[in-house]
């Protein structure tokens, strides 16, 4: 059965909010609110470092660290659990979902989520333009709304927006059950954390940090499920749908020759000089 998770090289990641931007943008989040937050170790503010320069007894060791932050879509989902009316739950493909006709705006789901992860419309949401963005429509007053995985565009054999849009190849979105997927393939050969284990929810948020890794192998829209396969050099024009029933000859689909070297996915060589 599928698992959709994600993984996010936290050493790929430049921080440049492009995930929150196209996330907000995509779904047609509300003017104030974010579902996609990119958070900084130094501080609550963005883009905070943390450490001090070498001056005034400070240590030397500034530095900024990078921490995308949204649901985690927990395998163990205690805002499924507390959820009187059932308007939180999780799909057969894994992902964490709400109805908001059935939300009641009790809020027991933003209390029990330990990640922060999910928003609360205490008025009527504004947006700009009025109309709103996106292809999703948009929730009333008096509900709770978060991260999606941008479950509309995965039931149409797309990626999540952020992960599409992220120009360090940091998100890579993929089916955690099948060995054969990028996502898998990452979780084993790197490093990688998960935000709060302690707390026994199972997130299916991965973060890799350490070594960096080839990052997102394929540069179409489509879900790496959805192409025969891709090359690590390519501009998306010749990425293969895959065909019904189809696989390669190592019994599995997408892009996974793309991760073995040296190869690093989609980056051209440039000559030398400015970008002007």
């Amino acid at each position: 059965m599928t698992n959709y998770g994600l993984v996010i090289d936290q050493e790929r990641c430049i921080g440049c909010q492009a995930c929150a931007v196209s996330c907000k943008q995509e779904n047609n989040v509300p003017m104030g609110q974010f579902w996609n937050r990119v958070l900084t170790e130094g501080g609550d503010k963005m883009d905070t470092p943390s450490g001090g320069y070498p001056e005034d007894g400070g240590s030397g060791a500034l530095d900024m660290q990078y921490q995308p932050t949204a649901c985690q879509h927990c395998e163990n989902a205690p805002c499924v659990k507390v959820c009187p009316v059932n308007a939180t739950y999780t799909r057969d493909d894994g992902i964490v979902e709400i109805d908001y006709d059935k939300c009641i705006g009790c809020r027991y789901c933003m209390a029990a989520c330990p990640y922060n992860a999910r928003v609360f419309n205490w008025d009527e949401p504004d947006h700009m333009p009025e109309e709103g963005t996106g292809d999703v429509a948009a929730r009333p007053q008096g509900v709770v709304e978060k991260c999606t995985f941008c479950s509309h565009r995965v039931d149409e054999g797309l990626d999540p927006a952020c992960v599409v849009n992220c120009p360090a190849d940091a998100r890579i979105f993929g089916d955690l059950d099948d060995e054969g997927s990028t996502v898998s393939k990452y979780i084993n050969e790197y490093e990688t954390d998960r935000l709060l284990e302690d707390r026994g929810t199972n997130p299916k948020t991965h973060y890799i940090s350490g070594e960096m890794s080839p990052g997102r192998p394929q540069t179409s829209d489509k879900m790496e499920s959805e192409l025969d396969d891709v090359s690590p050099w390519s501009d998306g024009s010749e990425d293969v749908p895959a065909e019904a029933g189809e696989s390669d000859s190592s019994g599995s689909g997408g892009s996974h020759h793309s991760i073995e070297g040296d190869a690093a996915p989609h980056v051209p060589a440039v000559g030398s000089g400015g970008d002007d």
